[in-house]
């Protein structure tokens, strides 16, 4: 196990070292990311965090939606990565799954490497998932070739706008750099499902290439991209640190994401993209 895989350790400004030191979780301190044992302990945070809670459910109503108006294709759906999180609190009938076995997950499966054969899937659901894949084309390809024309792949992931970029750049702990050439995690210290990530590589493939992604996607459009979260995410702690508030402050934190509503593509911290098999 390296320095690296530990949360709450790694490569730190000293600011980030000064938050981590009054801030990080006990639960998380000296907990190995990529362990099946991390993926409890972070259900237990969610649960237990209100207003990370709510962060969560705000992305799961977009992925319940989803669902709905796919009712008539008679197909499963998938959800990858699937982690700590609770989907299936909003849609039961979902197949979760993630690279390590644990309470709640149905199924182990690779993102870029999906075992189910072609045209099966009526729904693909991700979120905080494609910024951690090493090559996020393949799982991309794989996409393409198991959703069932028509179907849906929705995603949340981080969105690099102005405000969005400079905090994960420079506050969050997983490297973040717009500007790298290439589709590719290059220079991870190891291949974990949550230590190897680039958070702005979602805004690369989605935004900065869309062209390209259009020409490598034959069969994949993207329908919307939907800017969320100011500041709650952050707020609330995530899943390595204690809330920054108190909880009597978090009806506060969610109201204002609702009236800041249309500075999202400015502010918004995260974006649900969602992509249509043609």
């Amino acid at each position: 196990m390296t320095q690296k895989n530990i949360q709450g350790e790694g490569n730190y400004s000293p600011l980030q070292r000064l938050i981590k030191k009054f801030y990080v979780n006990p639960l998380v301190r000296g907990l190995d990311i990529d362990s099946k044992e991390a993926v409890t302990v972070h259900r237990r945070l969610i649960k237990e965090n209100p207003l990370l809670c709510r962060h969560y459910e705000f992305i799961y109503e977009y992925f319940q939606n989803a669902e709905r108006l796919l009712t008539n294709l008679n197909l499963p759906s998938l959800e990858i990565g699937s982690g700590g999180g609770f989907l299936k609190e909003f849609i039961p009938q979902v197949i979760t799954s993630d690279v390590v076995k644990s309470e709640g997950i149905d199924r182990i499966e690779e993102a870029a490497k999906l075992s189910f054969p072609d045209n099966s899937l009526k729904a693909i659901y991700a979120n905080g998932v494609l910024h951690h894949i090493k090559e996020p084309e393949k799982c991309l390809l794989e996409v393409q070739r198991v959703l069932i024309p028509r179907g849906k792949f929705v995603c949340n992931e981080p969105s690099s706008t102005l405000l969005g970029y400079f905090l994960n750049r420079y506050f969050h702990h997983e490297y973040t750099n717009k500007f790298v050439r290439e589709w590719k995690i290059d220079g991870a210290d190891n291949e974990g499902r949550l230590t190897q990530a680039n958070m702005a590589m979602p805004y690369i493939i989605f935004k900065r290439d869309r062209e390209l992604f259009r020409q490598r996607f034959k069969n994949l459009k993207i329908v919307s991209i939907i800017y969320h979260d100011f500041l709650r995410y952050s707020l609330s702690g995530g899943l390595s640190y204690r809330s920054f508030i108190p909880p009597a402050l978090y009806g506060v934190v969610n109201f204002i994401e609702i009236i800041i509503k249309p500075l999202m593509p400015i502010l918004g911290n995260n974006m649900l993209v969602i992509i249509q098999k043609i």
